[in-house]
């Protein structure tokens, strides 16, 4: 019975361990160290948008360098400019045509 109980017990004390880590973990900590010195230490860096592959964090534009990425960014930023023209373009035209259509109406 003095088994059961101390089990018992040991278990309260991991839940209660357990739920003031979590506690403790919330803010945003990575659990990385922060020294270079240190073997799991990963130098602050973000990734190629095309290919995901580690890049300095100064890089502009995000890509890694390879002709591959380069022509694949050329053509999204192409495309998302392109896209960018045609959100103020449209409307632009449907409120024209409502604009005539009031004028000739009336």
């Amino acid at each position: 019975m003095a088994n059961k109980q101390k089990l018992a017990d040991q278990i309260r004390s991991n839940v209660e361990m357990a739920k003031e880590g979590d506690k403790k973990r919330k803010g945003g900590k990575t659990g990385l160290p922060k020294s270079a010195s240190s073997n799991a230490y990963v130098a602050p860096h973000r990734h190629c948008s095309v290919c995901n592959c580690p890049i300095a964090l100064k890089r502009d534009p995000p890509i890694c360098g390879e002709v591959k990425c380069l022509d694949e960014y050329e053509t999204r930023e192409r495309q998302r400019k392109r896209w960018n023209m045609l959100l103020y373009i449209a409307p632009a035209i449907m409120v024209g045509a409502l604009v005539l259509q009031l004028m000739a109406g009336a």
